[in-house]
C-alpha cells in the first residue's frame, strides 16, 4: 500500500476548540472533515512542563521526550537526527518525494535537500536556507517578521526584505486575495491598534500560499504543513472565547469584547487552509489530509496570568557585558521571554551559566539551563514587577536595569497563558475516497503513534524502536484498497 498525504500540523489545537469552530460555522471545513472524515482524541506520552518543541519532536521522531532528549528551540538536533530521524527524512531515504514547510526542528536544511521537492524550515531557523531557492526570500521576510512578534507585536516592517519578498512571491504563488488580505491588516491596525497581534496569522498565510504553490507543482508524496497562528491567539485570547471557564480570574467586559473574536478570526483562517487541501484531495484522490497537534490547551484559571508588564530582554551585548561574558555567541530564535545562546567555545558558556546564577531580579534567581556543550537557555518574563521593586542585582553588585540590557515592558494585551499545554489532542482524516465518516477509536492514541502511521501510509517499514500504526487509519485505507 502506498497513499499520498498532506499533514497540516495545527499546533495545540484541541477537539473542544475544532468542534466549537465547527458548531458555529457548520458550512465550513471543519464541520465537513467532522462529519466526512474520522476524528481521534490523541494524548502525548511526554510528561512535566510540556511544550511543543517537546512534543512535536515525540510524534514526527515516534518516540517520547524521555528518549530523543529535544527539549528547547535552537538545541543541536544532529545526534538525535541519527538516532531518531524525523519521519519526513525515514520518508526521502526511502525514495519518497516529500514536501516540508515549516515543521518544528527541521533546520538547517539536510545535506541532501535536492532530493526534497521542496523544503523550507521553521520560523526559529537560524538562517533564511531554502529549497528551491526562490523560498529563501520568504524565508528571509519571515525570520525578520518573527523577530518583531515577540511578547508584543511590533508595528514596523523590513521594508529591505518584504520588497525582495513581494518581487519574487508573486510567480512563486502568492495569491491576490492573500495580498488584499495584507493591506486590509495593515490598514486595521490604524483603526484597532490591537488587531495587530494579526500579523501572526498573516505570516501563516503567506506561507501557506507558497506551499500550496509548491503541492500543487511537485505533487509530492508526502507534504507537510506547520502553523502556529491558533495557538498563539488561544494563549491568549482564550478567556474572551470560553469566559465560563475562568471562576477565580475575573477579565472585564471590556477585554472580552475587544478581544471576543480573536480565536474565531485564527481559526477562519485554518479553516480555509484546510478547505484548500481538501478541495486540493478532491481533485486529486490519491491524496488523503490528515490534521493534527502534538497536544492540546485548556484554560488556566489563574489571576497570575493577567499581565500588564513582564521582565524582557532589550539589549543582550549589555547582558554579556554586565556579567563578563566574552567570547563569540550567537542568539538563536526563540518565544520571548525564553532567550537560547550559543556559545562559540564551552568556557565562555560555562562563564555564562555561572554568571547569571548569580543574577536576581526583585529578590528572584533567573533560570537558565545547559542545553549542550555551547548551548544555554535563560527565562526572564518576571510579570507585574512595580518600578520601585525592579531591582536587578548580580552577585553583591546593583546593576541598573538600562545597563544590563533588561526593561520592564507593557504588555498591550495585559494577558500571559490564559489557557495552557495539556496533553490531549486531535486527529483529523479525510480521504476523499471515503463514504461515510466515522468516529475514531474510543480511547485516546499516543502521539508517538503518528511517525509509524506516515511510514506506513507510504509503504516504508518503521524502525524498530517506533510503536505499531495507528489501524483504524490503516483499516480504512485497506477497505477502500
Amino acid at each position: 500500500m502506498k497513499r499520498r498525504f498532506i499533514f497540516l500540523e495545527l499546533n495545540e489545537v484541541p477537539s473542544r476548540v475544532v468542534r466549537h469552530f465547527a458548531d458555529r460555522h457548520p458550512r465550513s471545513a471543519f464541520a465537513r472533515i467532522l462529519r466526512d472524515g474520522r476524528h481521534l482524541e490523541t494524548m502525548t506520552p511526554d510528561q512535566g512542563h510540556l511544550s511543543p518543541w517537546i512534543t512535536w519532536p515525540t510524534l514526527h521522531r515516534g518516540v517520547a521526550g524521555t528518549e530523543h532528549k529535544i527539549v528547547a528551540l535552537g538545541q543541536d538536533v544532529s545526534e538525535v537526527d541519527r538516532k531518531y530521524p524525523p519521519v519526513w527524512s525515514l520518508l526521502a531515504r526511502a525514495g519518497r518525494s516529500v514536501g516540508l514547510f515549516g515543521s518544528l526542528h527541521s533546520y538547517p536544511p539536510p545535506s541532501d535537500v535536492d532530493r526534497y521537492a521542496f523544503y523550507v524550515p521553521d520560523t526559529f531557523a537560524a538562517g533564511p536556507e531554502a529549497h528551491p531557492a526562490e523560498l529563501s526570500a520568504f524565508q528571509r521576510f519571515n525570520l525578520q517578521m518573527v523577530d518583531r512578534s515577540g511578547r508584543n507585536v511590533s508595528n514596523s516592517v523590513p521594508v529591505k526584505e518584504a520588497v525582495s519578498f513581494l518581487v519574487r512571491a508573486l510567480p512563486a504563488g502568492l495569491r491576490p486575495a492573500t495580498l488584499a488580505k495584507v493591506f486590509q491588516q495593515v490598514a486595521s491596525e490604524r483603526i484597532w491598534k490591537h488587531r495587530s497581534a494579526r500579523r501572526r496569522t498573516i505570516q501563516s498565510l503567506l506561507a501557506f500560499d507558497l506551499f500550496q504553490a509548491q503541492l500543487s507543482s511537485k505533487r509530492p508524496d508526502a507534504a507537510f504543513f506547520f502553523t502556529n497562528h491558533v495557538a498563539s491567539a488561544m494563549h491568549r485570547y482564550w478567556p474572551a472565547t470560553f469566559i465560563d471557564d475562568y471562576q477565580i480570574t475575573k477579565w472585564d467586559d471590556a477585554w472580552v469584547q475587544r478581544f471576543s473574536g480573536e480565536v474565531d478570526y485564527a481559526m477562519s483562517e485554518a479553516d480555509e487552509m484546510l478547505g484548500h487541501l481538501m478541495a486540493f484531495a478532491d481533485a486529486h484522490p490519491d491524496y488523503m489530509i490528515l490534521v493534527a497537534g502534538s497536544m492540546g490547551q485548556a484554560a488556566v484559571d489563574d489571576p497570575n496570568r493577567k499581565i500588564k508588564t513582564e521582565i524582557l530582554v532589550r539589549d543582550m551585548d549589555r547582558l554579556l557585558a554586565q556579567l563578563g561574558v566574552t567570547g563569540d555567541w550567537e542568539r538563536r530564535r526563540t518565544m520571548e521571554p525564553t532567550y537560547t545562546l550559543a556559545f562559540h567555545d564551552e568556557e565562555s558558556a560555562d562563564h555564562f551559566v555561572r554568571a547569571i546564577g548569580g543574577m536576581k531580579i526583585a529578590g528572584q534567581p533567573v533560570t537558565s539551563r545547559r542545553l549542550d556543550g555551547h548551548g544555554v537557555e535563560f527565562v526572564l518574563g518576571q510579570s507585574n514587577i512595580e518600578e520601585d521593586e525592579f531591582i536587578v542585582t548580580v552577585g553583591n553588585r546593583r546593576v541598573e536595569p538600562e545597563d544590563i540590557g533588561i526593561a520592564n515592558v507593557p504588555i498591550e494585551d495585559e494577558v500571559g497563558a490564559a489557557a495552557y499545554h495539556v496533553p490531549q489532542g486531535m486527529l483529523l482524516a479525510y480521504d476523499p475516497r471515503w463514504t461515510i465518516g466515522r468516529a475514531g477509536v474510543a480511547e485516546p492514541v499516543s502521539t508517538t503513534r503518528l511517525a509509524p502511521t506516515l511510514l506506513a501510509l507510504q509503504g516504508v517499514e518503521r524502525p524498530a524502536y517506533m510503536d505499531p500504526p495507528i489501524e483504524d487509519l490503516l483499516a480504512a485505507e485497506l477497505e477502500m484498497a
